[in-house]
């Protein structure tokens, strides 16, 4: 799957591995790097992508349940949807990236 074909969401991506959609952007002006900006979680790379490491995962799950009224439901979402998919890898670092 190129780039142009994808999906507009949030991909996880591992070196050796084809992206995998971890989020399908829904409606709504949200974007992957919100979680760094709004929760201070994840680390925002050059290239556009985010880092969130294990033990940021459960905080994030916490943070998205905590404040779901005071975000777009697409970003609460978006933050569960890697929580969700994170929990289930023993990585400890996770390379999402956004694709509009």
């Amino acid at each position: 799957m190129t780039h142009a074909e994808k999906v507009p969401g949030v991909y996880f991506v591992a070196q050796g591995v084809a992206s995998v959609l971890v989020h399908e952007y829904a409606d709504g002006d949200y974007l992957l790097q919100d979680i760094a900006e709004l929760f201070a979680l994840g680390e925002s790379q050059q290239d556009g992508s985010l880092i969130v490491r294990q033990h940021e995962l459960r905080p994030l799950k916490v943070r998205a349940d905590a404040e779901s009224f005071d975000h777009e439901e697409g970003f609460i979402e978006m933050c569960l949807d890697i929580w969700r998919f994170g929990s289930e890898k023993e990585e400890e670092s996770l390379r999402f990236i956004s694709a509009e």
